[in-house]
């Protein structure tokens, strides 16, 4: 995945508006209207590893706006959680959204990770 079709990508799947500029602030924007039709919904990204290599400002961005959209949700009775798939056990990013993302509890262990 790179910058530009993660956006064409997210437009898809999310049913952005035509109007979706394909930027970080459209996706907020965008991300920030969705009214979920139960009560939330989960954004997963497989490899964000490999992306966040190649693109790393732009892949903290994306989980802060994920994480601060979550916060919105949580007060508004809704449920957004954002996921992300690494195959690099060594993977980690500075908080977003004020909080430390971690591994889940099988893989929290470094061991776990094969390190």
């Amino acid at each position: 995945m790179n910058e530009k079709n993660f956006h064409e990508v997210l437009a898809n799947t999310l049913n952005f508006p035509d109007y979706y500029g394909k930027n970080l602030n459209a996706f907020n924007d965008c991300l920030s209207d969705i009214v979920p039709k139960e009560k939330g919904f989960i954004l997963t990204f497989k490899n964000f590893d490999v992306f966040t290599k190649r693109y790393p400002e732009i892949a903290y961005d994306i989980l802060d706006i994920i994480q601060l959209n979550a916060w919105r949700n949580l007060i508004e009775g809704n449920v957004l959680l954002g996921f992300v798939q690494s195959n690099d056990g060594n993977f980690s990013m500075p908080p977003v959204g004020g909080m430390s993302p971690d591994w889940n509890s099988d893989e929290w262990l470094e061991k776990n990770r094969e390190l």
